[in-house]
């Protein structure tokens, strides 16, 4: 994935720029550290969430908020960009996903506000760990995907796993960015298993409107979270181009030279 400011990959050189005496991050980078917070602030925010109760998803909430927050305000160009399309498509996706077709249901019947900057959070650590652990990611996602629809389909389980598996295995044969699809798939996984064992939401035993069965979670389902990723990234480079195409129209426009009494037109 390639981005403005020096067309740095994933995961690319520290931030050059500074703001007020700290670092601003120019490029598409996720250190280590920040993988590691990410990470600890989902699995604690979903226990706390789940063990007190409203409280503890107002708090949840709050502290997610205030950590991807603090992420897009170091973030510049195409950086912040991703954060707040994948703030919207998780939204969006969450509103389809869980209160509209019901595949799924939060612990309080809504939808947590702590949910889609999660998503957002889930999204970056994807990134870190897409160029951290590249052929890792590649070589595993396919034979998790494979290796569980194989067995969902012999013992007639989790169907919709079965009909996503092939799907996310094409996504990494053609897309560009299949590192970061591979990476998101493979922490989707625990991150569903811990959310449904915890209690924080749980999965319907079949699809709404699809007739096709679902287990708790449906292991495949990281190809949806792909998806996220996917939209998000074409967002990006959707602002891209119509950044450039207005430079375009901007550079194209005739220059006027004002003069007393006159004017001058050159192009």
């Amino acid at each position: 994935m390639r981005f403005d400011r020096g067309d740095t990959e994933v995961g690319g050189s520290a931030p050059a720029a500074w703001v007020n005496g700290r670092p601003v991050n120019d490029e598409l980078h996720v250190t280590g550290r920040q993988a590691l917070w990410f990470a600890l602030i989902i699995l604690l925010g979903l226990y706390v969430d789940q063990k007190i109760e409203l409280w503890g998803q107002l708090a949840t909430s709050i502290v997610v908020w205030v950590v991807m927050l603090r992420f897009m305000h170091q973030a510049r160009g195409d950086l912040r960009v991703l954060v707040l399309a994948c703030l919207v498509w998780s939204t969006l996706g969450e509103i389809i996903g869980s209160l509209v077709w019901g595949l799924y249901t939060y612990r309080l019947y809504n939808v947590p506000a702590f949910v889609p900057p999660g998503h957002v959070l889930m999204l970056l650590l994807g990134l870190y760990l897409a160029e951290r652990y590249r052929a890792w990611v590649l070589a595993a996602a396919p034979v998790i995907a494979v290796g569980y629809a194989v067995y969902a389909l012999a013992n007639r389980i989790d169907v919709v796993s079965v009909v996503l598996a092939p799907v996310f295995i094409a996504t990494l044969i053609v897309a560009r960015k299949r590192h970061l699809y591979a990476a998101t798939f493979l922490a989707v996984i625990p991150l569903e298993l811990y959310g449904t064992w915890m209690g924080n939401w749980r999965w319907d035993s079949m699809a709404p409107g699809l007739d096709l069965s679902m287990a708790n979670p449906p292991i495949c389902i990281g190809a949806v979270y792909c998806a996220r990723d996917a939209l998000s990234a074409f967002t990006v480079e959707w602002r891209r181009r119509w950044q450039r195409s207005n430079n375009q129209e901007t550079m194209a426009q005739p220059v006027t030279l004002a003069t007393p009494g006159s004017a001058v037109s050159t192009s």
